[in-house]
């Protein structure tokens, strides 16, 4: 399933659109208010009007661009005058229309704007001093709609765009400051989420001290993950209780079975007591494996290791008609639990055995550095078992004993606890491999 847009995004999203959405609310605002003035937009038109005519007039070729001037965008006619100093007239532009303008009154000492008809469509006439002490003297007609919409556009953006817009703009990225720092925590809590090992129970999410909300859920986080350590261990010791109780009387049952008189049955029932003491010894591996975390403190020498439970299941090897061969290539020594290590090992040796025609020699090899490595000469296994090899209670199809399907995982869950991992690969000429590989951090 896609993940959808972060927290973060999502509220910044909605407070640029607020942003926006007021900004809008202003803009509009502006045109109403100076919709109703328009005394107000027809000064602002004739004052932006006269500074063109002012750039034309004060060009190199002040007739030929005064001739060229747009009439305003919008206006329906426009007639304009220009006198100097003296009131004498130095440009005149005629209207497109005659008679639509009264004659326009010579220039007086100060500036004006007069509505002549206020109403659509509008006619407004003005004076301005220009700034080389001339004078120009405007009439302009139009629809107010069209020809006040520049005027509106620019009063928007003079009073709302230009001082909003900045301030604005450093609120939003303020608020997305702050909504990510206040977020922190619960992204510091995401991640920590996902650092959890379920082989370390007893690890807990850091409460923030704000704000609140987050600080709420990760407590209650952290007592859902009391009641599931509660629970595994509740668990484990049941498993290594059962295990101990089973123990008694599979003895007991071994004893009265070597009693009986030889013949298939004994056979049997042997074969059945020692699958089941088997199987009884790996619950009690497994419920021991999930407590090594403090006890992963001796210095284990893997050569020496491999020499120790080579010799111990050699003579199982051999009573299958099996050899096993030591090979030393230097190996090192690791940081570790020397018994939980030979456990492992036995494991794999014991399928080894197990899995082996007879005849054949099984290679236990220790190094180079931190690696042991056991390989057998049997079936091996197909790409679809590779996956599951290590998965508990899965047993692959195969000539050797039956089993739980308990063994690798254990071996797994040992190892990982000492920082190691464990492949398995089938052999070019037959067999399997498994390859137990220390990382640099747990070597002495």
């Amino acid at each position: 399933m896609q993940a959808g847009p972060s927290l973060v995004r999502q509220i910044s999203v909605r407070l640029v659109a607020a942003a926006v959405l007021v900004s809008l609310i202003e803009i509009i605002g502006v045109l109403v208010l100076y919709s109703g003035r328009r005394p107000k937009l027809a000064l602002e038109l004739v004052t932006a009007h006269a500074d063109t005519i002012y750039e034309a007039l004060s060009s190199s070729d002040p007739r030929g661009n005064l001739s060229r001037i747009s009439p305003p965008r919008g206006a329906d006619d426009w007639t304009f005058v220009i006198h100097d100093s003296a009131r004498k007239v130095i440009f005149e532009q005629q209207p497109d229309h005659p008679g639509s303008f009264q004659a326009l009154p010579e220039p007086t000492d100060h500036d004006w704007t007069r509505l002549e008809h206020d109403s659509s469509p509008v006619i407004l006439y003005g004076s301005r001093h220009l700034p080389n002490n001339a004078w120009v003297t405007m009439a302009v007609s139009g629809e107010t709609l069209p020809l006040f919409w520049r005027v509106f556009v620019r009063e928007a953006w003079t009073h709302v765009v230009v001082p909003v817009a900045p301030v604005t703009i450093l609120v939003l990225l303020l608020n997305v400051y702050i909504v990510r720092r206040m977020l922190a925590p619960l992204a510091a809590s995401a991640a920590e989420v996902d650092a959890l090992d379920p082989s370390r129970m007893e690890t807990r999410l850091t409460v923030p001290a704000t704000p609140r909300e987050v600080r709420a859920l990760v407590l209650a986080m952290n007592r859902a993950l009391d009641r599931l350590e509660q629970a595994m261990q509740t668990l484990e010791s049941f498993t290594a209780d059962a295990a101990h109780e089973m123990r008694t009387p599979l003895s007991i049952l071994k004893l009265r079975v070597e009693a009986l008189e030889a013949g298939p049955a004994k056979n049997a029932l042997r074969e059945d007591v020692s699958a089941m003491t088997r199987l009884v010894n790996q619950m009690l591996d497994l419920a021991q494996a999930d407590t090594l975390d403090s006890q992963i403190t001796q210095t284990v020498d893997l050569a020496t290791l491999a020499r120790d439970v080579v010799e111990r299941m050699l003579p199982v090897a051999v009573a299958r008609g099996c050899d096993i061969a030591l090979i030393d290539r230097g190996a090192t020594s690791v940081k570790g639990h020397a018994e939980a290590l030979a456990r492992v090992l036995s494991n794999l040796i014991d399928n080894a055995i197990a899995y082996s025609p007879k005849d054949r020699s099984i290679d236990v090899i220790a190094g180079p550095g931190a690696r042991l490595v056991v390989r057998d000469r049997g079936p091996g296994f197909s790409p679809e078992s590779a996956a599951l090899l290590f998965r508990r209670f899965w047993r692959g199809a195969g000539p050797g004993r039956a089993g739980a399907g308990l063994g690798l995982a254990i071996a797994q869950s040992i190892l990982a606890r000492h920082g190691a991992t464990i492949t398995a690969d089938n052999a070019a000429d037959g067999g399997a491999i498994f390859t137990i590989q220390w990382t640099k951090e747990s070597q002495t």
